[in-house]
C-alpha cells in the first residue's frame, strides 16, 4: 500500500477518561497514542478499507462513528505527516501543503446532512515544506466548543500573546484555543 494515493481515512481510536489521561505521565499517553496508532496503521486495514470503498462506491458516504462523536464527544487531531512534504509532482516543490476539511466542503455547497455538527473537533497540524514552521487550524462545532468551556478543570485556556507571554498585559482573545 505504500504507492496508493487516494480518499481512504481512518481513525486511530483510543477512549480513556479525563482522570485517566491526567493520572499517566507524559510517556504512558503517548504509548497509548502510539499503540491506537498501531493497531490502525497497516497494509491489511487500508487494502480492506480501499476495497470496502471500491465495492460501495456511490452516492452514500460512509462516516466512522469517531467521525462525528456519536456516543462521546470526539476531538481528532490530524497531521500530514506520512505524506512527503517535499514531493515535486513535476512543478516544483510546494510552498505550502496544507489540508481541505470535507465539513467546510459541504457547509459551501449546503448538503442537507453536515456530518460534523454532532460533537467533533478537528485539529490539524502542517509542516511548512523546506522550513522550521508548524501551522495549526481547528474546526470545532459549538456544542463541543461549550462542553470544553463548561469544563470544570479547564483543559483547553484561551491561546493569548499574554498567555503564552509574549506581549506583556496583552487582552485574552477566545478567537484560538489551546
Amino acid at each position: 500500500m505504500r504507492n496508493y494515493i487516494g480518499n481512504v481515512i481512518t481513525f486511530a481510536v483510543a477512549e480513556t477518561s479525563v482522570e485517566g489521561i491526567r493520572r499517566l505521565p507524559l510517556p504512558g499517553v503517548a504509548s497509548m497514542v502510539r499503540e491506537s496508532i498501531k493497531s490502525a496503521v497497516n497494509d491489511e486495514h487500508f487494502q480492506e478499507l480501499v476495497d470496502w470503498v471500491e465495492e460501495h462506491k456511490g452516492a452514500a458516504k460512509y462516516v466512522e462513528t469517531a467521525t462525528v462523536g456519536v456516543g462521546s464527544p470526539v476531538l481528532s487531531v490530524s497531521s500530514l505527516a506520512s505524506f512527503r512534504l517535499d514531493t515535486d509532482f513535476g512543478f516544483g516543490q510546494a510552498t505550502l501543503v496544507t489540508w481541505l476539511d470535507e465539513m467546510e466542503l459541504e457547509k459551501e455547497e449546503e448538503k442537507e446532512m453536515d456530518w460534523g455538527r454532532l460533537s467533533s473537533g478537528f485539529v490539524k497540524i502542517v509542516a511548512r515544506p523546506g522550513g522550521s514552521r508548524w501551522f495549526f487550524g481547528m474546526s470545532i462545532w459549538p456544542s463541543l466548543a461549550a462542553a470544553f468551556d463548561s469544563d470544570e478543570q479547564h483543559i483547553f485556556k484561551p491561546l493569548t500573546a499574554e498567555y503564552l507571554g509574549l506581549v506583556a498585559g496583552a487582552k485574552n482573545s477566545r478567537a484560538s484555543r489551546l
